[in-house]
């Protein structure tokens, strides 16, 4: 059985911590840099790719392409310093495909 890797696609800052986890991380000065390494990136050599939000946004065409394919899941993660969003964005549509319908969040009382 082959293991797939997991990569990392980020700012330099935000791919820096996952190195020591083992994990294969590629940082891009600009995030529209990630469209360069896409190839490689679903070549079947990495079982997910995780990237930061300003890469998404950058890729996210791309990464429709491979949505339907079972590797490499790609997965939004926040970057070094940012609040989120695309993030959330992404979950909150996946809940409405699943649902047929938008689910209101609500925060719960302290």
């Amino acid at each position: 059985m082959t293991l797939l890797r997991i990569a990392v696609v980020g700012d330099a800052t935000s791919v820096s911590g996952f190195r020591p986890l083992g994990f294969a991380t590629f940082a891009v000065e600009r995030p529209e840099d990630a469209r360069d390494l896409w190839t490689e990136l679903v070549s079947g050599s990495y079982g997910a790719v995780f990237v930061t939000e300003p890469v998404w946004v950058a890729i996210a065409d791309l990464a429709a392409e491979v949505a339907d394919s079972p590797v490499p899941a790609v997965t939004v993660i926040p970057s070094a310093g940012s609040a989120g969003g695309v993030g959330a964005a992404k979950l909150d549509r996946a809940i409405e495909r699943a649902l047929g319908t938008s689910v209101p969040i609500r925060e719960e009382e302290g």
